[in-house]
């Protein structure tokens, strides 16, 4: 699956649980002093792991690694110690790298968070992850592709990052020991692999000068591992800024960021279609316009937390989700697998990865939400197996219950109508969504696009409107669900409500009454 992206974009690893923490320190272990907080109080312990009406899931099935196995494409694994290979390309006539730029790339990947204007790759993640991902690797030689001119490789289109790819592969820049070395797991596929040209990034959605991560066809080898799961970015990237004046300056990593969620098989949540209705999943989020923090449901995918499963009425106190892994689930029905359909709660905080972004505008894109809530989202990331006519249209799609031993398959559900896997439901307008950000306006209109250039008329929704705040309810009304009232897109009942009490002291008391 192509993962195309509109214009955008040592390490110290440590698991948060009840610790006495200044944020003011987090902040600027991980960032420069610019993305300081002002509050400072101590993490609580997190809750029992049981309790009246719940349980702390102990172990949630799959990442999205497992069932992209399955379609053959080998994503990065997402925990503990993973190494990436970052290869310069040198077109006959682009600019030549100098031992500067090449510098600048190590540290935008592997450097520490104060020599850039926010995050290295690396310390993202390893903040991101809660300490469970630490991202490593090196810059190799630069690959001269002296068979292409940068206007010739731009004629090629979205096949030129395979074109350079397999030149990568035939060339010595690399030995057959170095690239076992960067396949930890043995599969045959160098694990992660970076292109970044030396030319300047286009604006041209059909040029070759974009940024995407995509996965080749090509064979197994251990003995001199190949490449499948890489990413297309330009040099050039690291440039982009903060557009507000006296905002923070440096090295630039928003958009390998962004790209490297997509190494480890994060979708983009943004929406693709020309004539996109809303963004369903909001824009402030790392995989929909690259700023902040991921989601607490990206998180769950990647294996970095499990969640608090509601069974009955309860009350549970959520602690910030960017600083600690909590999160609630709400499906009676839940296989216990992060391929389902469920409702999925977060306790926002413009504290860790979130907290610069909130304070400065970066690029064109809104400023992360600049006070607390909770964040409701309706997930269905049910898997569903394909049958295709011979010339590979689709011609029906069924649900699955699991990949494993059913081939090719999908998650079904999409935020742009035009990567839709299941047939349209009767009212043609009404498409099932992967991930549905619960806005607390009820309106559905989350704005497409970003401030400078929105893709349609859709009302832009201010902050206030999003985040579920003290006193707020919400209830599973045909506001937000396509089935209508109370029911979920496979036809089982939600069957909660679910009420913000107190915020209070970096927690959000949550009250949860089943219906």
């Amino acid at each position: 699956m192509r993962k195309k992206i509109i214009f955008i974009l040592p390490i110290i690893a440590f698991i948060l649980t009840g610790c006495d923490i200044s944020l003011d320190f987090f902040n600027t272990a991980w960032g420069n002093s610019t993305s300081r907080s002002s509050v400072s109080y101590s993490i609580p312990d997190p809750m029992p792991d049981w309790g009246e009406g719940y349980y702390k899931s102990s172990q949630v099935k799959y990442t999205l690694r497992d069932a992209n196995e399955n379609i053959g494409w080998h994503t990065l694994n997402s925990t503990s110690e993973q190494k990436i290979l970052v290869v310069p390309v040198q077109l006959n006539n682009g600019p030549v790298w100098t031992s500067k730029m090449l510098s600048n790339i190590y540290t935008v990947f592997f450097g520490p968070a104060s020599e850039t204007s926010w995050h290295s790759v690396s310390s993202f993640f390893a903040q991101s992850s809660y300490g469970k991902l630490n991202i490593t690797g090196e810059v190799t030689s630069v690959l001269n592709v002296t068979q292409y001119s940068v206007s010739e490789l731009n004629r090629l289109g979205e096949s030129a990052s395979d074109k350079v790819a397999s030149i990568f592969e035939k060339s010595s820049i690399v030995s057959s020991e170095k690239k076992r070395e960067y396949d930890q797991d043995k599969d045959g596929f160098i694990d992660a692999t970076i292109f970044v040209y030396s030319n300047d990034y286009s604006t041209d959605s059909n040029s070759a000068y974009w940024a995407w991560c995509y996965y080749t066809e090509s064979s197994s080898n251990t003995t001199n591992p190949n490449v499948n799961n890489y990413m297309w970015a330009s040099y050039s990237f690291m440039n982009d800024s903060y557009s507000e004046i006296n905002g923070p300056t440096g090295l630039e990593a928003h958009t390998y960021i962004h790209e490297t969620g997509h190494l480890l098989g994060l979708d983009d949540y943004y929406c693709y279609d020309e004539d996109c209705p809303w963004d369903c999943a909001g824009d402030r989020d790392m995989q929909s316009y690259n700023i902040g923090d991921h989601n607490i449901y990206s998180k769950m995918a990647l294996g970095w937390i499990s969640p608090y499963v509601v069974t009955d009425s309860c009350e549970i106190t959520l602690r910030s989700s960017a600083l600690c892994d909590d999160a609630i689930l709400i499906k009676d029905t839940w296989n216990g697998s992060i391929y389902d359909e469920y409702i999925l709660i977060e306790f926002y905080t413009p504290e860790g990865a979130n907290a610069q972004d909130s304070l400065y505008r970066y690029d064109t894109r809104n400023k992360m939400y600049n006070y607390s809530g909770l964040r409701i989202y309706h997930v269905d990331a049910r898997l569903v197996q394909f049958q295709t006519d011979f010339q590979g249209s689709i011609i029906s799609a069924n649900y699955i219950d699991d990949f494993v031993n059913n081939g090719y398959c999908f998650v079904g559900a999409s935020n742009s109508i035009d990567y839709q896997y299941l047939t349209k439901k009767q009212n043609p307008n009404n498409y099932l969504r992967y991930l549905h950000l619960i806005d607390k306006g009820g309106r559905n209109t989350l704005q497409a696009g970003t401030t400078a250039s929105p893709r349609n008329n859709s009302i832009k929704i201010d902050a206030a409107s999003t985040l579920w705040v003290s006193g707020d309810t919400f209830t599973a009304t045909n506001k937000y669900f396509a089935n209508g009232n109370n029911t979920f897109n496979d036809g089982s009942t939600v069957g909660y409500s679910v009420t913000v009490g107190e915020i209070n002291g970096g927690t959000a008391k949550v009250v949860i009454n089943k219906i």
